[in-house]
């Protein structure tokens, strides 16, 4: 699937998302154009899934993703009652967007409550407890302790090469 790190709804940016399964399901390739952007299916084994999200704004080409799916629980026997949730998080950096595209993301802010979708084997809803949770904020101070460690060995470099630079 494809979901806002809080399950906020992504359908005022995406326009549809398209899942090329592994070969061996039937119609491998599952083209989903309304929220949720998901596919179920039941299975066992691993394999790459490929994925094409394409924006509503139309000024950006898909973007490609691949996704290892493994369809057994890391630890554990499998289990017909607990869904195997195998996530891994991407963000979209949109580089100078069009004005149309940033009124689009800006529009992503509502949380996605979803009923059962007609024809699915499992209730999106019913997954939702399973997600891993994405904290912005713990995210954020990691990445400025990961900048003040650059920031640094930068500087200590910085000093090598002039000591060196100044011995020749």
């Amino acid at each position: 699937y494809l979901r806002g790190a809080n399950n906020e709804d992504l359908s005022p940016l995406v326009e549809r998302v398209i899942f090329q399964l592994h070969p061996s399901f039937n119609n491998p390739t599952r083209v989903v154009d309304q929220a949720p952007f998901h596919v179920t299916e039941l299975g066992w084994g691993e394999f790459d899934i490929g994925i094409k999200v394409y924006f509503h704004d139309g000024t950006e080409q898909g973007i490609d993703l691949k996704h290892q799916l493994q369809l057994f629980p890391k630890s554990g026997e499998p289990s017909m009652k607990r869904p195997v949730v195998n996530e891994r998080y991407d963000e979209f950096v949109f580089n100078t967007p069009p004005e149309s595209l940033m009124q689009r993301i800006h529009m992503c802010n509502t949380r996605l409550t979803v009923p059962t979708v007609p024809g699915s084997l499992v209730s999106y809803a019913t997954l939702e407890p399973h997600f891993t949770p994405f904290y912005y904020h713990d995210e954020l101070l990691r990445m400025q302790a990961a900048q003040r460690r650059v920031q640094a060995e930068t500087e200590l470099l910085k000093e090598e090469f002039e000591q060196v630079d100044a011995e020749h």
